[in-house]
């Protein structure tokens, strides 16, 4: 689910404009979310998948890109301002393969130990 990573951030802007009154702001919004979507070449069906049922274990970052971003996707609260910018950083660098230097990947590895430690309490 590389692809939905890419366009979480639209999605989530566009989520939050369903929460308004009128109803054909969240008919033009849901077709804004079909639209980000298909451009993904996902569709409802995959959002849905990937939000899964929160009890079952999400499978382990296998990428530093996938670790990045998840660290960013579940860092805005538990995260220092800087923690937050540094793996919001690193999520744009990190696509198509690229390597963190050492200290980067150092830095990137305590992090999302300390993400992976907060959820478990």
């Amino acid at each position: 689910m590389a692809a939905l990573a890419t366009i979480a951030p639209k999605l989530s802007k566009l989520i939050t404009r369903l929460a308004t009154d009128h109803d054909g702001e969240v008919l033009a919004t849901v077709a804004a979310i079909r639209r980000t979507l298909e451009s993904a070449g996902l569709d409802l069906h995959a959002l849905a998948e990937a939000l899964g049922d929160p009890k079952t274990e999400a499978k382990e970052p296998a990428t530093w890109c996938e670790l990045a971003t998840w660290c960013r996707n579940q860092g805005q609260t538990g995260l220092s301002l800087k923690e937050f910018v540094f793996v919001s950083d690193m999520a744009d660098r990190l696509i198509l393969d690229a390597e963190p230097t050492e200290k980067q990947a150092a830095w990137l590895r305590a992090i999302y130990a300390k993400l992976k430690k907060g959820l478990a309490h």
